[in-house]
């Protein structure tokens, strides 16, 4: 297991810069095609997929009407893009970190001190007109009795023998994309 708290979202040092342009469903749009795992979005041409479409106000792929944003450049695109955007969104996670830390540490030196005036209603740096730094106190963590682990543990099992029963009810959350590395 991947130490980090995103593994599935990391991507590789090279990420791809072309995309198969053989399309990626059959052209018949006779069947729909079952999704591999539940996903909370319907299949496909299916008859939900169809509405979800026209309340989108996006034609079905079967009508004969070339649609440029479905084109297979435009979705080559896309996926190019999604993987730059998800490759920026680490560099700049760890980039945050990194300045969060070396903040951290000017404000223990006291060069924030120096450097920054007060904010406004005295907690933090001015550092624009309109911004002040604050330094917030982590979130509390817990850490409970013996008692109280042995109900939490209680309560899972009961949680999960619902949920195999079928005594338990659930919903699936909004369908989404997810980057990982091919399984190879």
């Amino acid at each position: 297991m991947s130490p980090h708290p995103n593994h599935h979202l990391l991507m590789t040092p090279d990420p791809f810069t072309t995309f198969p342009t053989a399309p990626a469903f059959p052209t018949a749009t006779t069947t729909a095609i079952a999704l591999p795992s539940p996903s909370g979005e319907p299949s496909p041409g299916s008859p939900q997929a169809l509405l979800l479409l026209a309340s989108a106000g996006v034609l079905p792929a079967n009508t004969g009407v070339d649609d440029p944003r479905f084109s297979a450049d435009a979705i080559n695109a896309s996926l190019k893009r999604l993987l730059e955007v998800k490759q920026q969104q680490e560099l700049l996670s760890q980039e945050q970190k990194e300045l969060n830390e070396q903040l951290r540490l000017a404000h223990l030196r006291g060069d924030l001190l120096n450097l920054l005036p007060a904010g406004k209603d005295g907690n933090g740096y001015q550092i624009t007109p309109d911004l002040v730094l604050n330094r917030r106190a982590g979130r509390k963590q817990w850490s409970y009795s013996i008692d109280c682990k042995q109900i939490e543990c209680q309560l899972k099992a009961r949680q999960s023998y619902e949920q195999q029963s079928g005594l338990a009810n659930y919903t699936l959350g909004s369908a989404f994309w997810e980057v990982r590395p091919a399984k190879g």
